[in-house]
């Protein structure tokens, strides 16, 4: 008795279990209310019973590992008064009319909203309801707002293209904690303009670091609304920039051989007057399978010594087989490679140094100006114009987290992570028509505000003044969906 009114939030006089069985894995208790006298709420004339309706509902909720049923006895009455004659049942307040499941089934519902890899179906089949009922419930109840702005916030763009309008929605994160402070449906300034202004004043003000990639809208909102902030261009998308050149390269290397090998190939048809189907290329199949030799970090490699049979080439071969392959084909990959592994050893270096880095940066791009290369005279340019919001992102602040303080560098790895959420989210969903209801589910799964919310006034390992003015800067282009 005591277990099933605690467990629907009743008190004991307003119910009794009237019955027990158990079948299988099934529990199935009767629930009686007391008989008592009913007067009329309209006339205020006594009422009568007319009999009992039992009505069978779901408690989705385990019970000493049994299943729950529930079967509701709700006596019916009518008003005696011939003039009247209102008729009503016996109520249970832990169900809602023409429901099959307690309301407890609501915030399971809820719940179960909170893994992003449960679609609105399997939910539903969970519950023994329909798709259209458990969205109903979630957008009923989850009313998200944003989160206040912390002292470093990170901005970044996640392609949903739910409306042809707005391919591109906008994650604000706090650095912090990992918390998305809002999801937005577009990047546009019709759409960001508007909602930053709308937003106090003072929590705007009290921003310190906006973290970004090159993209000129999202740096130019340290003009518009966050004009006390450093604007840091991370580093994840400085090195991603020197790599997709990289990689482009190497695919036009690959379409070079690969029309070679076409060539020959309907040379060959014509003289033996058949076609004739020529094998891969040694040339296409070590740029294709191995050109990660040379875009990943050097550190990160692992070079094994032993061989192995490569099927390929039927020949015995180990990772520095295939590298020197590699610069037999193209000499330049090398140089490439070399010139590409100077940054990337500049930029893990010099983590929490943003005094060391400014006086290093110079030197490299001296170099790259003069290696000739086009690639990385490109990216001197591109060091050049931003200099300083990359020398920002050396800066180390405090965080907290399960171990206690530590140290970390202002990156946008996090938002980059939590940009894969939305797009899970979007893939597992097939589809989504509501903006909203996407936004409200994506915070409400993504958010886990932890006890210590990670903030540290004032505490930053090391801090470096970055002058205000931002004239001169080129800003990379990017186009507005």
């Amino acid at each position: 008795m005591n277990s099933i009114t605690d467990l629907l939030d009743l008190e004991d006089e307003d119910i009794f279990i009237s019955d027990t069985s158990i079948k299988d894995n099934v529990k199935t208790l009767t629930l009686e209310t007391h008989l008592t006298s009913h007067y009329c709420p309209c006339c205020g004339f006594r009422m009568h019973s007319r009999g009992v309706k039992t009505r069978k509902v779901n408690h989705p909720i385990l019970q000493d590992g049994y299943e729950l049923i529930l079967l509701l006895k709700q006596r019916r009455w009518r008003c005696t008064n011939p003039d009247c004659l209102y008729e009503t049942n016996d109520e249970f307040r832990f169900v809602d009319k023409n429901r099959r499941n307690t309301n407890a089934a609501d915030i399971l519902i809820i719940n179960a909203f909170k893994d992003l890899s449960a679609s609105a179906s399997s939910i539903a089949e969970r519950y023994n309801t329909s798709d259209t009922h458990v969205l109903n419930i979630f957008d009923k109840y989850m009313k998200l707002d944003r989160l206040p702005l912390s002292d470093i916030i990170s901005v970044d763009e996640v392609f949903l293209n739910m409306d042809p309008s707005h391919k591109y929605a906008l994650v604000i994160q706090d650095f912090y904690t990992g918390d998305p402070i809002d999801l937005l449906k577009s990047r546009k300034t019709n759409v960001t303009e508007p909602y930053f202004t709308s937003i106090p004043v003072e929590e705007r003000y009290a921003v310190k670091y906006l973290l970004t990639d090159m993209y000129k809208p999202y740096l130019r909102y340290i003009d518009k609304f966050f004009p006390r902030a450093v604007p840091i261009v991370d580093s994840f998308h400085v090195v991603q920039w020197v790599n997709r050149e990289i990689d482009n390269y190497i695919r036009q290397l690959i379409k070079k051989y690969k029309q070679r090998d076409r060539e020959l190939q309907e040379q060959k048809s014509l003289e033996y007057y058949r076609p004739i189907e020529l094998p891969l290329s040694h040339e296409v199949y070590i740029l294709q399978k191995y050109k990660w030799l040379i875009l990943a970090n050097q550190e990160n490699i692992t070079y094994h010594l032993e061989t192995r049979m490569d099927q390929h080439f039927h020949a015995l071969m180990n990772t520095y087989d295939y590298e020197k392959y590699l610069f037999r084909i193209d000499p330049r990959l090398r140089t490439l490679r070399d010139l590409k592994e100077k940054y990337v050893t500049f930029n893990e270096r010099n983590a929490g140094k943003p005094s060391t880095a400014k006086k290093e940066i110079e030197q490299l791009i001296t170099e790259y100006f003069n290696s000739k290369d086009p690639i990385f005279i490109s990216f001197a340019s591109l060091l050049r114009r931003y200099k300083e919001p990359i020398i920002n992102s050396f800066i180390m602040v405090e965080k907290h987290g399960p171990g206690g303080i530590y140290g970390s560098r202002l990156s946008n790895d996090p938002i980059e992570s939590l940009n894969r959420k939305v797009k899970d989210l979007k893939r597992q969903g097939r589809g989504y028509r509501s903006f909203e209801h996407f936004r409200n589910r994506f915070l409400y799964a993504t958010r886990n505000r932890p006890i210590l919310d990670g903030r540290s006034e004032g505490k930053h390992i090391q801090y470096y003044s970055y002058e205000d003015s931002m004239e001169g800067i080129n800003y990379v282009e990017k186009e507005e969906d």
